[in-house]
């Protein structure tokens, strides 16, 4: 009997799961667990550092590849959440002297969509939500908590790819 799962060795293309070196065709299922934590195996196999983000209060992981210059009137972008306690930008919206935000520790950062979604872009626009001292790490796990949260939020003109 032949294994369904397995993904045609003719077909150029498909929609598959890679294990082993092996296509399989790609079950359905729910993409979250019960925990709300993205299911997905990933074998890495560039050894790049892998994050875990907020998405609508579910754990989603994500790479970077690092900053970059983009005009966001020509190119379509994204928005990042970065929760800290403080954060100089200058007159362009640039972190100012380059000098990384406060951040809170333990707080994953927080995106406003995922692929599939028409306003995902994989370039990421960072505002900054400035909390207070007594804030707890990951209290905020969505745009829209960021949003309603009374919290001010600068928006930079700092993107990542």
């Amino acid at each position: 009997m032949a294994d369904v799962n397995r993904a045609d060795a003719a077909d150029e293309a498909g929609v598959w799961c890679i294990e082993d070196g092996e296509p399989r065709a790609k079950e359905g299922g729910q993409p979250y667990d019960d925990r709300g934590v993205e299911r997905l195996t990933y074998s890495n196999p560039f050894n790049l550092e892998v994050e875990r983000v907020w998405f609508d209060g579910k754990v989603v992981y994500a790479v970077e590849s690092g900053e970059l210059d983009v005009d966001p009137q020509l190119v379509k972008v994204a928005q990042e959440y970065q929760v800290v306690y403080q954060v100089e930008l200058d007159e362009h919206g640039k972190l100012k002297d380059d000098q990384e935000p406060e951040r809170v520790d333990g707080q994953y950062n927080i995106y406003d969509s995922v692929p599939g979604m028409d306003k995902y872009s994989p370039i990421w626009q960072f505002n900054y939500v400035i909390v207070p001292r007594d804030y707890q790490a990951n209290a905020l796990r969505s745009e829209q908590d960021c949003l309603s949260s009374g919290y001010p939020v600068q928006r930079s003109m700092v993107f990542e790819n």
